[in-house]
């Protein structure tokens, strides 16, 4: 697969920054793809697809702090699945919130927080991926955005009950 999708690029350093993303990102993305798909061809074909995203907006990463990088290839990684769920037509209802927050491990629960994060604000999908997807502290959240751990706070209620409006707006009941 990576030698198609180097073809892709124009330049010599853009490849070379390719391969390094797919050295260092490669297994993460897999294995974020196999939480939500279940199905070890469905996350390569997910994993395959944000490779091709990748390429499209690769001018955006020259433009990504290095810090926050990672958080947007997972973000394709995360869309790119999605798609493919939703190509399968795999649809369970959200039941409970916070049981869901604390319960990052059912696949079923997370596939649906995942496809209604889709639909937040950056400022807040931010926020709530990294706290509740990812499980990072209120001080690691704002470190890793430059932010205050207030800001990180507001930006997780205000998140939060952004979520639970779409949520019901799409027929789930918190």
């Amino acid at each position: 697969m990576l030698p198609l999708i180097l073809t892709m690029l124009e330049s010599d350093e853009d490849r070379q920054r390719l391969i390094r993303i797919y050295g260092q990102y490669h297994a993460l993305m897999e294995q974020t793809a196999m939480r939500i798909l279940l199905e070890q061809s469905d996350a390569e074909d997910a994993v395959q697809n944000a490779f091709i995203q990748i390429i499209r907006h690769f001018e955006k990463i020259y433009e990504i702090p290095c810090e926050n990088l990672p958080f947007w290839i997972i973000s394709i990684v995360k869309n790119e699945s999605l798609i493919i769920l939703r190509r399968k037509k795999r649809t369970v209802p959200l039941e409970d919130w916070d049981r869901f927050a604390a319960e990052a491990e059912d696949v079923t629960g997370y596939q649906e927080l995942v496809g209604l994060f889709a639909r937040l604000p950056e400022t807040y999908r931010a926020v709530l991926e990294m706290k509740i997807l990812l499980g990072y502290s209120d001080r690691e959240v704002a470190e890793k955005l430059g932010i205050s751990r207030a800001a990180v706070s507001t930006r997780a209620n205000r998140g939060r009950a952004l979520l639970r409006k779409i949520a019901e707006k799409e027929g789930f009941h918190a």
